[in-house]
């Protein structure tokens, strides 16, 4: 079997949908388009009672199990529609590429898409549609400086390449670290306060 599949039939299907030139430039605004219709239906999602239970459960899952939601079938509509939208954006991805690789091509946007929603803002309990729009400017635009900083500082772009990677790696892994040592601490806290009513309440009695 091919190592890579060529898509001569879907290559910039979606792109060459609607497109506008701006100085010198084609502006994919079909693909745009779909972008923004999916963002606001991501936002729309959330103002309903789903993605209500959806917030409780990512936030706390014994707190949303208290309140009454079904924690096991909202985890799993939420893995369901995780799994559909990432579909999307692969294919998406696929069509602007224009070329498929057989056996790793699912595995060539995960790793980019986690660390552009941490590089804009989001945490591992928290994270909006505006955190994945900045984090993807911001993380393409590492993609464009790193191997002209690399070519200029070392006279090599294959190190700005290498220092791109360590980026975004290293981005997940603080992102990780950090939510570890807040959760940490979140439940040394709430293991103090029993103790700290308890004490007011032994130096309050008779």
């Amino acid at each position: 079997m091919r190592g890579t599949v060529e898509l001569k039939y879907c290559k910039y299907a979606l792109d060459n949908l609607l497109k506008v030139r701006v100085l010198g430039v084609n502006i994919p605004v079909a693909t745009f388009a779909v972008v923004a219709a999916l963002c606001l239906g991501i936002r729309w999602l959330y103002k309903t009672k789903l993605g209500q239970e959806l917030r409780a459960v990512g936030q706390d899952m014994a707190v949303a199990s208290v309140a009454g939601i079904n924690v096991a079938r909202t985890r799993i509509i939420a893995m369901v529609m995780s799994t559909v939208l990432a579909a999307i954006g692969q294919v998406i991805f696929l069509q602007n590429m224009g070329v498929i690789n057989t056996f790793n091509s699912h595995e060539q946007i995960g790793t980019v898409a986690i660390a552009s929603i941490l590089v804009g803002g989001a945490s591992v309990t928290s994270a909006t549609v505006g955190h994945a729009l900045i984090g993807t400017l911001l993380f393409q635009l590492l993609f464009i400086v790193s191997p002209s900083a690399g070519q200029r500082l070392m006279g090599n772009a294959q190190v700005g390449e290498f220092f791109r990677v360590f980026i975004g790696y290293g981005i997940i892994a603080v992102a990780l670290l950090i939510h570890s040592w807040e959760r940490k601490a979140s439940l040394e806290r709430a293991s103090r306060q029993p103790a700290v009513k308890g004490e007011a309440k032994v130096a309050g009695s008779p």
